[in-house]
């Protein structure tokens, strides 16, 4: 056995190792997006909710009547809540961004705006592939450039809602 053969197959047990952890990476990805993807959307929380608590409970007819307001209700508080974490999020991460940018040469802030410019290029098309900005509650101001912020959206330091709407 010659010398130059065990870095040979170091070289293609490498490749092997390099080839199965990208398949790996590529088949776990997709299987995330698909399982993020199949989540539901905020309008049909309440009447999931409603049948799972119909079923497994063998609800009434004047349970499910009396059920159904309180299950809406709280679902429609939690879809507000979400959309709020949305707004909030996107407008800590532009705060961090400008934050950002003034600390950055004339240089480093033209390709800070281009890699930032790319990541919402992605997050748009998986958007779109998801069925759009509807998504995620009325007008959120998600198919916006990320410097705006949507009408009555209030700043990152402002304080959250109180519990119960106020």
């Amino acid at each position: 056995m010659s010398m130059d053969k065990p870095w040979k197959i170091a070289l293609v047990l490498l490749g092997i190792f390099v080839a199965g952890a990208l398949t790996g990476g590529a088949v776990a990805i997709r299987f995330v997006q698909k399982k993020f993807a199949a989540r539901p959307m905020p309008e049909q929380w309440a009447p999931m909710q409603m049948k799972r608590l119909a079923e497994r409970l063998d609800l009434s007819p004047e349970q499910k009547e009396q059920l159904h307001p309180i299950v809406r209700r709280n679902m429609e508080q939690l879809n507000r809540l979400r959309t709020y974490s949305f707004a909030e999020t996107r407008s800590i991460i532009e705060r961090m961004q400008r934050e950002i940018a003034d600390k950055l040469t004339p240089e480093q802030r033209t390709k800070f705006e281009q890699m930032n410019k790319e990541l919402r290029e992605r997050a748009q098309r998986f958007q779109q592939e998801r069925g759009g900005p509807r998504r995620f509650g009325p007008d959120d101001g998600r198919d916006r450039p990320l410097r705006e912020r949507p009408p009555g959206e209030k700043p990152a330091d402002a304080p959250p809602p109180k519990p119960g709407g106020g």
